[in-house]
């Protein structure tokens, strides 16, 4: 393998790590060529935001402490010098952190170049031109002024990066200062132990905040990562609920069109064959027949209609519950022919939509299942209880059917029975023979309302 290919390999490898977000300045040695390769890092938020402020503001202290040792006249002839260096440089440094595409050219070296930058510029202007004398406090007077230009960078660091390279910093800072007070200062062997007791301090100091803050960083990070995992699994849930949800919609669907659509269809199919076997024999009899037949399709193609716009039953909205189930029951015994026994409440409120919308729906379908096959010459419809409990029986004399070989097999009319009955968690029970006829149970309890979704 070639260095080249090895060097594709190694930066591949390091996108991965990258893409966990993992935020350390790292190196990846690739075992074949024996390359470094820097692996770049994601900056903080904000991070180059507090870098530029903190740079503004430290051009406006480095300008005043200038105006101030020239006229002390520390400066001597070297105050222009110092003017354009330090505005120069600060300019230069500004310029670097405001170009998106520098940033995306040097990727993870972008940001050690400017702190690097900042920190040997910030010495070199602090020891060249705003440095005072020793005498009367000058020593504390440096340290304190060094401490604020390089504590920021520091921070910044520590935000950025792991401890280990707070600890790099740390120690290339008091190396860095070490040298250039001895290159510099003209009273430096006067006030040796001065200088290194404050460089120690600030050395013990800087390491203390860069721990702190790299550990609540770190705690960050991983809170951050926890919550990018958890979005992700809330993700996936949300995409598995959509696809429950249209599941469960399509079967809503297809219960109200076969509750209407399919009802009036299937009643419009008797009542023409009743007139098609009276025509000859009895045509004014046809004639009832099929106006009933008329009637019966305008109302089951309103209320397809209104079910495929809203699908919700119209004479709920119109009536209410009791007076849609006797409606529908009345209407269906005129067209079948048998006998009605109501024991039916003046009304009920109180009753939540989904509720109301069951109980009618359910009682539409055993209505309509008598008037097809159950050849049944009376008919009981009860409906008991309030708004905190509510029972349905819908009973008939008729032929009866085996009800566990019916709800065995693909009985559409009765799953969907039970599917609206599960909906509102109500208890739903069909019993049945061949020859006994047929009752209907449906009950539900306040209780249960918490449940519905």
């Amino acid at each position: 393998m070639d260095s080249e290919s090895c060097l594709s390999l190694c930066t591949n490898a390091g996108d991965d790590r990258h893409m966990e977000g993992d935020s350390c300045h790292m190196l990846y040695l690739c075992p074949y060529a024996k390359i470094l390769v820097m692996k770049p890092s994601r900056l903080e938020p904000g991070l180059l935001t507090i870098f530029r402020l903190f740079l503004i503001v430290q051009l406006v202290f480095m300008l005043l402490n200038l105006h101030v040792h020239s006229g002390r006249g520390y400066l001597g002839g070297d105050r222009w010098l110092g003017l354009v260096f330090v505005v120069g440089g600060m300019f230069t440094l500004l310029v670097y952190l405001s170009l998106p595409w520098l940033e995306k050219q040097l990727a993870g070296f972008y940001l050690p170049v400017a702190l690097i930058y900042s920190t040997v510029y910030s010495l070199l202007a602090h020891y060249l031109f705003l440095t005072a004398h020793a005498e009367a406090g000058g020593s504390e007077e440096r340290a304190w002024q060094l401490f604020l230009f390089l504590c920021v960078p520091l921070i910044l660091v520590s935000w950025q990066y792991e401890f280990k390279w707070v600890i790099v910093y740390c120690v290339f800072t008091t190396l860095l200062d070490a040298i250039l007070v001895r290159m510099t200062s003209t009273d430096f062997a006067l006030f040796e132990q001065t200088y290194h007791r404050l460089n120690f301090i600030r050395f013990i100091t800087f390491l203390i905040v860069g721990h702190l803050i790299s550990r609540i960083m770190q705690q960050l990070r991983s809170e951050r990562q926890a919550l990018q995992g958890v979005n992700r699994k809330l993700e996936n849930h949300l995409v598995t609920l959509e696809q429950l949800t249209v599941s469960r919609e399509r079967n809503r669907v297809a219960r109200e069109l076969h509750d209407t659509l399919a009802h009036t269809l299937s009643g419009l199919a008797v009542q023409l064959e009743a007139v098609d076997s009276l025509w000859t024999s009895d045509r004014a009899q046809a004639h009832e027949l099929l106006h009933h037949s008329l009637r019966a399709t305008r109302d089951g193609l309103t209320e397809t209609r209104n079910a495929i716009q809203s699908l919700r039953a119209a004479p709920l909205a119109d009536l209410g519950l009791v007076r849609a189930i006797q409606d529908f029951a009345e209407t269906t015994a005129i067209r079948t022919g048998f006998r009605l026994d109501f024991d039916l409440p003046k009304h009920l409120v109180g009753l939540s939509p989904e509720v109301e919308q069951c109980f009618y729906r359910i009682a539409q379908e055993a209505i309509e299942n008598v008037a097809r096959h159950a050849r049944a010459k009376l008919v009981n419809v009860k409906l008991t209880g309030g708004a905190s409990e509510l029972c349905l029986q819908v009973t008939d004399d008729g032929v009866g059917f085996d009800a566990q070989a019916a709800e065995a097999g693909r009985h559409f009319g009765l799953q969907g029975m039970h599917e609206r009955a599960q909906l509102i968690h109500a208890t739903l029970e069909i019993i049945s023979r061949a020859g006994e006829g047929t009752r209907l149970n449906l009950s539900w309890h306040e209780n249960d309302r918490e449940m519905i979704r």
